[in-house]
């Protein structure tokens, strides 16, 4: 069976912070607020898809209940501040030209997901989906050839920090925070080193995104350090049918950033030449560590997780 080619999508999300919007407006934002700008349809190679049947619970410095996703688009102000947006309902994902004929999807990004927005920022919110192509056409929202790493993450508890410092990764310590690294596109090196195979992959700029209940100073001094950064993945094959995953690394070496991850029982399985297949592939368990400056580093158990590296 041929493998299917994965494309990401992008849909970002409709939110009212007091009863249904069904025309979009021009938002007024006034002293201490931040401007949200959720669209609802995406338009890619000529086709727009459209997230359909989905509700949105908004929690933070200002609530919102969404039950309305019949608009294209919205601009909505809100008090600054970090907030969690958690995606409910029986949604699906369909084509504006088919409507009610659903698209195959799979959300990628955490959910409920964290975001934060500052004093007279606009700040888009996006949920990403990927989505297997159409036969010949190409299909998506937002199309590209990219990939994507997801998992869990189990955070141990730990102290508060001294009076006077500041420990970035507090608000994780026990907790389990789910992450979404997504990337458009990727290219792709075969080579063989020391008579073993390996598969390298560059990827393009990525998407970094947690879910659970993160603070203001993990998404903004850990968090957008890492939005736009690239990665290198290698993957060695390892006996007739076996893979081996060399640790994944995000960083940011500037800000002094780093998110490294290590998949675990992560087989993808061989093509006909001995490289690694890359496909989507599930994993159960692993290890996951943070490290930012001047905060102690912190780590945990990887679990519950997705390895797509192209």
């Amino acid at each position: 069976m041929q493998m299917l080619k994965w494309f990401v999508g992008a849909i970002a999300l409709l939110a009212v912070a007091c009863g249904e919007v069904s025309e979009p407006s021009k938002p007024v934002i006034h002293e201490g607020e931040g401007l949200l700008e959720l669209p609802l349809v995406s338009t890619s190679a000529g086709r727009s898809y459209k997230l359909v049947g989905a509700t949105f619970a908004i929690t933070g410095p200002q609530n919102a209940t969404i039950t309305d996703t019949s608009a294209e688009s919205v601009s909505l102000p809100l008090t600054a501040g970090t907030y969690s947006i958690q995606m409910n309902g029986d949604w699906h994902v369909e084509r504006t030209d088919a409507p009610g004929v659903a698209v195959p999807a799979t959300l990628v990004s955490p959910n409920p997901m964290t975001f934060t927005l500052g004093e007279g920022e606009t700040r888009p919110v996006r949920f990403l989906f990927k989505v297997p192509e159409d036969g010949n056409a190409n299909v998506g929202i937002g199309v590209d050839s990219g990939g994507w790493i997801t998992g869990t993450v189990q955070f141990a508890p730990r102290p508060p920090p001294s009076p006077g410092l500041q420990d970035v990764f507090y608000e994780l310590a026990g907790k389990s925070i789910p992450f979404a690294i997504s990337f458009e596109s990727a290219t792709v090196t075969r080579s063989v080193e020391f008579g073993r195979k390996r598969v390298t992959i560059d990827t393009a700029p990525v998407t970094v995104q947690f879910g659970g209940a993160t603070g203001t100073a993990f998404q903004q001094q850990f968090v957008a350090a890492l939005q736009g950064r690239v990665m290198n993945l290698r993957i060695e094959t390892s006996g007739p049918s076996g893979t081996v995953v060399e640790p994944i690394r995000l960083e940011n070496l500037e800000r002094g950033v780093s998110f490294e991850i290590e998949p675990s029982q992560l087989n993808l399985g061989v093509d006909a030449d001995g490289y690694a297949l890359l496909q989507p592939t599930a994993f159960n368990s692993g290890f996951a560590e943070l490290s930012a400056l001047n905060s102690p580093s912190v780590s945990g158990p990887l679990s519950s997780g997705t390895f797509a590296p192209r």
